[in-house]
C-alpha cells in the first residue's frame, strides 16, 4: 500500500509505504460472568422491544466480535469458560469452527448467586493455554465479561 503524504497546502511532499503485515493466528479464550446479577436488565431494548439483560448483551457481542475476528482472519480460534464462584471450562477445545461458538455462546445462561467470584482459578487456566498457544506460535487473549 502506497500513500501519498500532503502538508497544508495540499501540495505532496512524497510517499509513505505501507509495508505488508501478517496477521497473527489468536487463541481467544472468552470468560463469561453468569451470576444472577448478569440477568439485570439494561436500559436499552432488542429488536423485540423488550428490555434486554446484560447476559444476553454480552452474547450478542461475543458473537459479532467471533464474527468479525473470523473475518479478519479464518485461523483464529476461540474457546470458553464461565465464572461464578470461580472459573470453569465451558469448551476447552480453541476451534475456529463458527456454528460451534455460536452454539456454546446461546447455551450460556444464568446461575444462582454466588457472590464474590475468585478469578485466581481463571488467571492459572489462562497462564496454562498462553503456553500451549505460544508454543504453536500463536498469541493467546482473555476476554472477560466480568
Amino acid at each position: 500500500m502506497e500513500m501519498v503524504v500532503a502538508d497544508d497546502d495540499g501540495e505532496s511532499r512524497g510517499r509513505y509505504k505501507l509495508p505488508p503485515a501478517r496477521i497473527n493466528n489468536e487463541d481467544i479464550l472468552f470468560c463469561i460472568d453468569v451470576d444472577s446479577e448478569s440477568m439485570s436488565e439494561m436500559k436499552s431494548t432488542g429488536s423485540n422491544g423488550r428490555p434486554l439483560t446484560r447476559l444476553e448483551s454480552v452474547k450478542q457481542a461475543i458473537l459479532l466480535f467471533i464474527n468479525t475476528k473470523l473475518f479478519i482472519n479464518p485461523d483464529h480460534r476461540f474457546a470458553f469458560a464461565t465464572l461464578a464462584k470461580s472459573a470453569s471450562w465451558l469448551r476447552k477445545e480453541f476451534s475456529s469452527d463458527l456454528e460451534s461458538a455460536v452454539a456454546t455462546v446461546r447455551g450460556v445462561s444464568a446461575t444462582s448467586s454466588c457472590g464474590q467470584a475468585d478469578l485466581t482459578h481463571l488467571f492459572k487456566m489462562a497462564a496454562h493455554e498462553a503456553k500451549k498457544s505460544n508454543a504453536q506460535n500463536r498469541i493467546l487473549r482473555v476476554v472477560s465479561s466480568c
